[in-house]
């Protein structure tokens, strides 16, 4: 699992998806003009940009949904913050959780 317990761990999965978006330095706006298919799930479409990499992300609570990927591709989408970061970076678990626990970190001490 890693140098972490499963505290840390959940901890990681909740972290914000902006506090990490701020943290890897991401520029991201949110669509104000997206409307979700059922307005009590309280969806949002964010444009996020990393790396010069264009993304198009769709969030509701802890689930994400990267719109520009294929209907059928295997990694559209996932649950928590550690599979967001692995997804947009790139990198494995264990630098996902690093960097969740270091922007919750960081958003702790502001």
């Amino acid at each position: 699992m890693g140098p972490w317990n499963a505290d840390q761990i959940n901890r990681a999965r909740g972290v914000p998806f902006s506090a990490v978006l701020n943290f890897l330095g991401a520029y991201y706006k949110r669509d104000r003009e997206y409307e979700a298919l059922d307005p009590s799930r309280k969806s949002i479409r964010v444009q996020v940009g990393y790396q010069g990499r264009d993304f198009r992300f769709i969030f509701t609570g802890e689930k994400w949904l990267n719109e520009l990927l294929p209907a059928d591709h295997p990694q559209r989408g996932g649950g928590g913050t550690i599979d967001f970061v692995r997804h947009l970076t790139g990198q494995g678990f264990v630098h996902a959780v690093k960097v969740c626990l270091d922007a919750a970190e960081e958003l702790g001490s502001r």
